[in-house]
This record gives structure tokens, sequence and C-alpha cells, in this order.
């Protein structure tokens, strides 16, 4: 007796409509009305994003029609007039995520209006606002774990204040585009907390009031993206003695020397991620300095250093690392690399770039031998041979993003595993053997042919491909029909640069 797929239960079904991308499921809501029932739950629809942007009346009226209950939304460059504000009402229960990206508000004439406009979005856990004034149309925002305020025009004490009034479970904020007036530069606008409360300046971004913001959620707020905001190397430090604020996640501000960076781990031991992305001037002793203070660091990211060599022998001591971003730290040398792994104790990776790392290939075997949790993988434009390919093939089997580009080394053998000259630890094993794959780029490999590709590129969940200027590929239209009949869920295929 043959079962339908409906006659399932709902929790086996969500379960196994969860593997399909966002653009399947919602296809798949069209078979039939069980199907439609089944995405419209939640957990189906938690990462679809609908985007409203320009003039968004008609859309807004058409989108109104449905019965979907979406969590996602954005709006880009809309002027927020009554029929926006009809629509925030509306839906405002099902806002889970929202955003507003260079929105303009027009405001009513009177208080009643004003009052009439607010928003109570009682399940929004992260909003997003960049450049928008629309900080009045909402009510206490009690359940928001994450936001994200940044106006390159000014960020002001009414506008950080207007958000913060009743946060409770803050967890993540980030701050940005904006001169932050020091505490001298606020005695002239202020003279206690309580008028920063009661009547925050328009015009200023004060250190004060951060402070305060930051000190009524020391009990949830963990992690905090110092990136845009210009806050001085004391007052980053002032922030880390916050008592009993206990921050996991830190990006780092541009300027921030080592000696500033080692005092703030020091006073934050709860970091187990740090980000040096746009920070400029890091160099050994300031890794030295994270490391020395955090020996359960479990996120290091160090993108675009290249003043650092030596501190790799330290990075890979540490023994609860599971992500490490090298992107084009081309100065650690292969000598520093080799020292690094005679004593490796770095086992837990799931998240790797070494893209242009200098790094020889054996060395390279050896490290991603010794982590075989490995998820993503960027080893671009490095020496990486068909023999650490064919490795990777054999064991980093839950690998689900693998960069190869500008990887000059690897030919159809690497891809398909039909080489010769096997040593007794290797198995000839072909890249097919990655069945978690959902993203693979090979572009610039010079070596490749429509034949490997064919023979290798065949996977049950690859999403994105790239093969950009490969020199003896051939990307013709049956090249491609069969790339895609070999590859099912294949929806980004060789996008542009």
């Amino acid at each position: 007796m043959t079962a339908d797929i409906s006659s399932l239960p709902l929790e086996v079904l969500i379960r196994i409509f969860q593997f399909l991308d966002v653009r399947s499921r919602l296809k798949a809501s069209l078979v039939c009305k069980t199907w439609f029932q089944i995405m419209d739950h939640p957990q189906m629809l938690c990462d679809v994003k609908v985007q409203f942007s320009g003039e968004v009346d008609e859309a807004i009226k058409r989108f109104s029609r449905m019965t979907r209950k979406f969590q996602w939304f954005s709006f880009v460059r809309v002027i927020i007039r009554a029929p926006v504000v009809d629509f925030l009402k509306n839906y405002s229960k099902q806002f889970v995520i929202l955003s507003f990206h260079e929105c303009t508000e027009i405001y009513g004439k009177s208080e009643s209006e004003v009052q009439d406009k607010i928003l109570h979005c009682d399940n929004l856990r992260i909003l997003d606002v960049s450049n928008s004034d629309i900080a009045f149309s909402f009510s206490p925002l009690l359940n928001l774990t994450e936001l994200k305020l940044c106006f390159f025009s000014g960020l002001s004490d009414y506008i950080v204040s207007q958000f913060s009034k009743s946060l409770s479970k803050l967890e993540k904020l980030s701050l940005g585009d904006s001169v932050v007036y020091e505490e001298e530069v606020c005695k002239n606008i202020y003279a206690t907390e309580e008028e920063i409360e009661t009547n925050p300046s328009q015009t200023y971004l004060s250190f004060l009031c951060i402070k305060m913001l930051i000190e009524k959620n020391r009990a949830t707020l963990r992690n905090i993206n110092f990136t845009n905001l210009r806050l001085t190397s004391e007052d980053i430090l002032t922030i880390s003695k916050i008592e009993d604020l206990k921050l996991t996640h830190i990006l780092f501000p541009e300027k921030l020397n080592s000696i500033h960076v080692e005092r703030f781990c020091e006073n934050q031991t709860s970091l187990v991620a740090v980000d040096f992305t746009t920070s400029v001037h890091v160099e050994d002793n300031t890794v030295y300095a994270v490391i020395k203070c955090l020996q359960n660091l479990q996120e290091l990211v160090l993108f675009n250093k290249r003043k650092i060599d030596k501190c790799i022998i330290e990075i890979l001591q540490l023994e609860n690392l599971v992500k490490l971003d090298l992107y084009c730290c081309s100065n650690i040398s292969q000598l520093s690399y080799q020292e690094a792994l005679l004593n490796l104790k770095t086992f837990k990776l799931k998240s790797l770039n070494l893209a242009s790392a200098n790094i020889s290939d054996d060395n390279l075997f050896k490290l991603l031998k010794c982590n075989k949790n490995i998820r993503y993988l960027n080893v671009s434009d490095t020496c990486i041979s068909n023999k650490t390919l064919n490795m990777i093939c054999n064991n980093l089997i839950l690998l689900e993003c693998l960069i190869l580009s500008s990887c000059r080394e690897i030919s159809d053998s690497g891809l398909t595993g039909e080489f010769e000259n096997y040593s007794d630890s290797l198995t000839p094993t072909p890249l097919s053997n990655l069945k978690y794959l959902t993203q693979l780029n090979l572009s610039k490999s010079s070596l490749i042919t429509n034949e490997g590709c064919i023979k290798a590129i065949r996977f049950p969940k690859l999403e994105k491909l790239l093969l950009n200027k490969c020199r003896r590929l051939i990307l013709c239209r049956e090249f491609k029909k069969e790339l895609k009949t070999q590859n099912p869920y294949l929806h980004n295929f060789n996008p542009s640069y």
C-alpha cells in the first residue's frame, strides 16, 4: 500500500521541506492546499525576506491580499506615509526582522496623529535602521535582541534614547557612522544623566548616552560592533570596565593599538570571538595580546592583515578555535606555518579562510586533515595540489562551501579522483563525495576542462557554482544545461563579479 507524502505528520513534513531553498519552498507551496499550509508554518517562512523599495503603494495593496505570515520585511528608499504606516500597523504582530534603509517619514500634523502611528511589534527580534527617520513610530521593543543604528548624516542622543527606552533583552548592538562627542564637550550640553533621558539632544551623540545604553543592557548584551562608531581608546576601555558586562563577541574599531586591545580583553575575559576586519594597526603583538587573555577563543578574524607573521604559531595553539579568517594575510611565511604545524593543537575548526596564504601544500594537507569538521573552506590563490584536494574530498565530508579560485595546480584529476601514484594513505575520491556542498568556486582554474567538470560536479544540494575565467572551459549552452541537470538545486550559476 503506497502512502501519499501528505499523510506524514506535520513535524516530519516540515523537516523534509526545510531541506529546500527559499525559492523551491515558495514554488512547492503552489502545488496543493496541504503544501501551502505547510509552507505557511513559521519555520518555513523565517528566512524569506519581503522587500519594498521606491514607490510601494501598489505593491502594498497586492501584498495585503496575501495570507502568508512572513516574518522578515525590508524597506529601501521608501517614503513612510499613510499607506505604509497602515501596512506596518496591520502586520506589526508578524514582524521578527525589520529593516529601513534610506527611508524618510512624513510626520503627522498633530500629536494624535503621531500617537496613532505607534507600532506595537511584540515579536520583533532584529531591527536594522540606516539613514531613516522612523524612531518615534515604535512602542517599547521588549523582545528586541539585535539593534543596528547607522546614520551617515549623524546619529544623535535623541535617536538612541528613543530606541533604548524599554529594551530588556538586547544581545547585539551596532552603532555607526557618527562623531561621538566626549564628556568635556557634553558638559556644555548636559549636566546630568537625567537630562539626557528627559531632553536628549537631536544634534549630538554623546559617549555618555552610549554608555548609559550599554549599562542599561549589560545583563543581556553580548555582542558589540565598534566599527563605525568613532570612539576614543579611553572610551572603549571605559565600556570594557562596566560592571557585570560580559561580552562574548567584539568587532574592534579602526585605530585601537595592542596595549588597549590587551587591556580591553583583560576586562572582558568572557570574549570568545574577536574581529579585526576594520582595524588598521594589527601586528603580531596585537594578536599575542588577545591570545594571552583569551585562551578559550573560538573565533578570530584577521582579514587582510599584512603585518602579522609569527603569531600564527600561537594561533594554532588555541584548542577551542572553530573559526579562523586569515584572508590575504600574505606575510605569514611558510616557515611560520611550518613551525605552527609542528605542535598543532587546533583540531575543531569549522570555518577556515586561507585565501592567498603563503602555506606549503604539505602543511595545508596536515592542517586540513586534522580538522575534519570544516564546513567552510577558502584556499583560493594557494598552492593546493590535486593530492590535497583528494584528501579534502575523502575526509572533509561535512563541507558546505569550498572556494578554490585561482588554484593553479588543480586539474581534472583532482576533481575526479582519477590520477596515478597514490600513496598508501590516500584513497582516490572524487569531488562529488562532498554530499553537503552548497557552494563551489573554481574560477580562474586554468587546468580544468568541460569533461572533468561534468564528471565531478554532481551534488544533491549545490546552489551556487562559479566557473569564471577558466581558460580550458567552453561555457556553451549544452555544458551549462548538463551541469544544471546533475545539480538539481543549482540556481546561481557563474554570476559575474
